[in-house]
């Protein structure tokens, strides 16, 4: 319901003629690398824009994908690195320089931006954000696009996750072209709230169908979440969603989230630009391969 397949699409001016050639499964392995190092020539590295209030896990999904546990590196909107230091003292202020680029050293082929400040109420740092938005989502300046949004809330805290900021962003900030993705966040979670639902008859049973029954009421919790059922009429609504759980056990969270990122592209150069930043997951780079 919230994806659809790669496709080739109509030439536009901005991607390199040479893209929307041969099959990649037919093109020699030398023409591949012409066309990456055309399209980086081009478009830069893959930017993405990640939204999220603190503590939704927006720092561990950017290690996952970036197969890191080091934090990244910072940098400010003319290439200069920023002092750590100095960051903290900002964030401490409650000010936020979302124009910050952060680069993890494993995976520099990707740039991300924070956003965080606008997901506590600033009506400020909500129109920073929005601008933000407009201008790099439309700037000729092909290199500092953002390519995509992930919007992050997290799941434990079910019963109160859209909130104000939600409902702003998604009525309010028109991002364009550039696909939405909405990331619900330690859906595993809700494996506490289901025991917590349970009757006081299940609660009698044996600690394994107390679980199994647990694990029931939780996946009807994520099924019927309010949080789609909020958004997907708004204005502005999430181009897909993913849930992601037991993060710090499997990648495969973070796997569907690039693999539903790169479906929601409407570029094959930058559904390309985005694969070949997942040198780890071969899988991904095979099945697009194909789909080509």
């Amino acid at each position: 319901m919230f994806t659809r397949p790669f496709f080739r699409p109509k030439a536009p001016a901005d991607v390199p003629g040479e893209v929307l050639g041969e099959p990649l499964s037919d093109v020699p392995a030398e023409s591949i690398t012409v066309q990456i190092d055309s399209i980086r020539e081009k478009f830069g590295r893959f930017r993405i824009l990640v939204i999220g209030r603190a503590n939704a896990g927006k720092t561990t999904i950017l290690k996952q994908i970036c197969n890191s546990t080091e934090d990244p590196e910072v940098y400010d909107g003319s290439g200069k690195k920023v002092d750590p230091a100095e960051i903290e003292g900002t964030t401490e202020r409650g000010s936020h320089n979302i124009e910050n680029e952060l680069v993890f050293r494993s995976n520099p082929n990707l740039i991300f931006h924070d956003s965080q400040g606008f997901e506590a109420g600033s009506i400020e740092e909500f129109e920073k954000m929005k601008t933000f938005v407009a201008d790099r989502a439309n700037t000729t300046f092909l290199k500092k696009r953002i390519h995509a949004i992930w919007y992050c809330i997290p799941m434990d805290q079910y019963h109160r996750a859209v909130l104000a900021a939600e409902e702003k962003f998604f009525d309010e900030c028109d991002a364009g072209n550039v696909p939405v993705i909405l990331v619900l966040t330690k859906c595993d979670a809700l494996m506490l709230q289901g025991l917590a639902a349970l009757t006081l008859e299940e609660k009698k049973l044996p600690r394994d169908q107390r679980l199994v029954r647990g694990q029931e009421i939780a996946e009807s919790m994520l099924k019927n979440n309010t949080v789609w059922g909020k958004v997907k009429d708004m204005k502005y609504k999430p181009t897909a969603v993913v849930e992601l759980r037991d993060l710090h056990q499997s990648d495969e969270g973070c796997k569907l989230l690039i693999e539903r990122t790169v479906r929601a592209l409407d570029k094959e150069a930058l559904q390309m630009l985005l694969v070949t930043t997942q040198h780890t997951n071969i899988m991904l780079c095979i099945e697009y391969a194909m789909e080509r």
